[in-house]
Order: C-alpha cells, then structure tokens, then sequence
C-alpha cells in the first residue's frame, strides 16, 4: 500500500475501519456478503487507494456523495485528517454505520439527503454512486459555482457514454479521465476529474 502514497501512520485506523465495516456488514449489507476479507482490501480498499497520489492538496472542505459503507470518504478522510469530510448518505442504516465510523475518523461528518445547495467545500468524491449527469444535476449549483470532482468509476466505454449524456445537459463540461492501475487485480478503474 505504500507504493500507493499512503500515509502508513494511518495504518491502525485504516485496520480498524476495515474491521468495523467486515463486522457491521453482516447485519446492513454494505458490501457483498460472499466477499472474503482478502476480496474486501483488493476489491475495495485498492481500489480507493488508487489514485491517492492525485488526491487535490489545500482541500479543507470535501464531500462524498452515497457514502455508504465509508468507501472512499473514511479512506480519505484517514489519509488527509486536516480535511473536515461531509458525508452524505440517505439510508438511515447506513449513516448510523457512518456515526460509528466517527470514532475512527474524527474529521468526518454525517448528513441524509445532499441539499440543492451543498455548503462550501472544495470537492466532490464518489464512487460507484450515480452516472454523471446525475451526479452534476444534484449538485448543479455547486458545479456552476466552479466545483470540483473526483470521481471513481469502472470502465471507460461507461464513462465515455455518461460524458456524453452529461454534455447534453452542460454544455461547456469538460472531463479528465486518468486509467489507474491496480496492483493486485487485472480490473479496469478510471479516476474522473471534473471542473469548470
């Protein structure tokens, strides 16, 4: 993991994240309750890792959109302890897992529905959560504002048609695509950046 950038002083919280979602899963499905605890690191704990090294300096404020089980905002929010990390979830089971994720990552913070109007922060994460045009709608005022994202998606043929589909309803969109490579799988993951 270190060749990913990690910070590995955060490596005791980073395990004990891990064991609280292996552990929380039974009962809330946050992951594929088939997934042995090797699938959990290599499927989802790399795979967030992966673009750290490209992860924005000087960020003080993110959010993290359908957090779910923490992937990637506890992650992050570990790796980068001077960002204060807004995570936005809507299931009620999910965010009481997420509170209990705040005594592991004590610069998160937990919310339900993302509001027309998020307050100001200087970047966006998700992972596997909406398609991009969704992703932009729900966060229109924020995007139009110069917003920032980076987003974790699977293959660039879905990519590709999401761009398109999100030009249609934002003209001016630009999009950078980075191919990341996993050490571990022969998986193909992309890191979206999107901003004005």
């Amino acid at each position: 993991m270190k060749e990913l950038g990690t910070n590995p002083q955060v490596l005791p919280q980073v395990l004990a994240y891990l064991e609280l979602l292996w552990k929380s899963n039974e009962e809330l499905n946050l992951i594929s309750r088939k997934m042995s605890v090797e699938e959990l690191v290599d499927n989802h704990l790399i795979d967030c890792l992966l673009p750290l090294k490209q992860f924005p300096t000087n960020i003080k404020q993110a959010a993290d959109f359908g957090s779910g089980g923490g992937l990637p905002a506890v992650v992050y929010a570990l790796q980068f302890p001077q960002v204060t990390y807004h995570l936005y979830e809507k299931s009620n089971k999910k965010q009481d897992f997420l509170k209990r994720c705040q005594s592991i990552a004590k610069n998160i913070q937990i919310h339900g529905e993302i509001p027309n109007k998020i307050p100001q922060i200087d970047l966006v994460t998700a992972r596997a959560f909406k398609p991009l045009d969704v992703i932009l709608e729900i966060s229109r005022d924020y995007f139009l504002r110069g917003g920032k994202y980076f987003l974790l998606k699977g293959r660039r043929e879905k990519i590709d048609e999401e761009f398109l589909l999100a030009r249609k309803k934002f003209k001016n969109l630009e999009i950078q695509i980075q191919s990341l490579k996993s050490p571990i799988m022969d998986v193909e993951r992309h890191l979206v950046l999107v901003h004005l």
